[in-house]
């Protein structure tokens, strides 16, 4: 029989805070009756006994005082983490584990009890299989997923178990596979949970599985996506803004800024592709970095005026975008807002410093732009109104007259008006 792992779909998805242990509502009840100072005695008393390996006093204790078994002292340490500090006997391990002791619970040097387990040397294998057999894993919500935290040294419990070589320690070597697969399976339920509260747009159970959890808001959890990315392409605004704010609480800049590994977007370039105004909004408020490269070194901006979002370029501007910023041809997002007849986009970079008659790598301005996607011959008066230069000339000699005439062509051949401005 392995452990019970408490990280079901039901308890990760309850929304409030969540007690230090498993015993709060019993702990509340017995402080009730003996008083906070009742309870400090009798878990003392309770570590004393363990520290003697008393095994009748430990029961005298438990019966007595049932909630002693939550009772940390000042480093943070049940009386389980006692128990295997001080090498108990199985038995009187799982003498506490039927009194409910919490294994992953973690103290001050945030070791839970399969950390001290693990690390014993020599090695207690028979105390490691109790605490997967018996134990009842909660840790706040986190679960059997305690096994893959580290501890303020930075090692899991499941590192512990291996010597400096990377082999299992002696007496290890059957029971470290089994706490893998545990692990994994812990893993599974927590990425199904997640994925669930993504598709729900249900930030509160979102919010409390990463937090329970402890969970690396960087860390990707489905096809090489972190949970931000993850929300902005399901369309989940409500959970994206709530991971907004748990990266930037924690000062989570990777989250925030860094790029997903297939197309390059960074998640204020993805919120805009995806019309996430709200998530979007966030992002600026957070003071992510509004010029960053993507792929072909388009920036937001780009984006938002390839895609006719006047009121993003407009935030991005404010929140100091360069107007006038170039790709890798050279292409400013005048050029893109020209070149797909966006003449609100255009004026609003002229307007903010942008040039109007900025010439990319191939010399092409905003106004060749718009001949290139044969714009109407009503867009293209507006734009010079704004003030296009029309005697421009490109890296090739090209005149606009040369690329309005070449639109001209393509305009007949689709049954369309054709321009006669120059």
């Amino acid at each position: 029989m392995h452990a019970s792992r408490i990280t079901s779909q039901v308890p990760l998805f309850q929304s409030g805070p969540v007690p230090d242990t498993v015993h709060g509502a019993r702990r509340a009840t017995s402080d009730e009756r003996t008083g906070s100072a009742g309870l400090h005695h009798a878990g003392r008393e309770l570590t004393l006994a363990l520290r003697r390996h008393d095994g009748p006093a430990v029961r005298e204790w438990l019966q007595r005082e049932p909630a002693a078994i939550g009772w940390r002292d000042e480093q943070g340490n049940t009386p389980l983490h006692t128990a295997i500090q001080s090498r108990c006997e199985p038995a009187l391990i799982n003498t506490l584990l039927a009194h409910r002791a919490d294994p992953a619970i973690a103290n001050r040097d945030g070791d839970n009890c399969m950390h001290l387990a693990l690390g014993l040397r020599p090695t207690m294998p028979a105390v490691v299989q109790s605490l997967l057999d018996h134990g009842r894993w909660y840790g706040g919500g986190i679960g059997l997923g305690a096994l893959g935290k580290p501890n303020r040294h930075g090692r899991s419990a499941l590192e512990l178990g291996r010597d400096v070589g990377g082999a299992p320690a002696p007496g290890h070597a059957a029971i470290l596979p089994a706490l893998e697969e545990a692990l994994v399976d812990w893993m599974n339920g927590f990425r199904s949970s997640v994925l669930a509260a993504i598709e729900a747009d249900d930030a509160a159970a979102l919010r409390h599985l990463v937090t329970s959890a402890d969970w690396s808001l960087d860390m990707p959890i489905k096809d090489g996506l972190d949970l931000l990315q993850l929300a902005l392409r399901n369309k989940a605004p409500r959970v994206a803004c709530a991971l907004i704010d748990l990266a930037a609480a924690v000062d989570n800049r990777a989250v925030l800024e860094q790029a997903e590994p297939a197309m390059g977007m960074t998640p204020l370039m993805t919120a805009i592709a995806l019309g996430a105004d709200a998530p979007f909004a966030r992002l600026l408020l957070h003071g992510v970095p509004v010029d960053a490269r993507g792929p072909l070194g388009i920036t937001a901006l780009h984006l938002a005026a390839a895609l006719g979002q006047l009121r993003a370029v407009q935030q991005l501007v404010a929140y100091g975008a360069d107007p006038d910023v170039r790709d890798d041809a050279g292409t400013s997002p005048m050029m893109v807002a020209a070149s797909d007849g966006y003449l609100d986009i255009v004026k609003s970079l002229r307007d903010a410093g942008g040039n109007i008659n900025g010439r990319d790598t191939l010399g092409r301005t905003p106004l060749m732009y718009a001949h290139m996607s044969d714009q109407p011959p009503g867009f293209i008066f507006k734009i010079i109104v704004a003030g296009a230069r029309t005697d421009m000339v490109d890296g090739k000699g090209a005149t606009v007259r040369d690329y309005q005439l070449e639109s001209n062509m393509r305009r007949v051949a689709n049954g369309k008006s054709v321009c006669t401005i120059l």
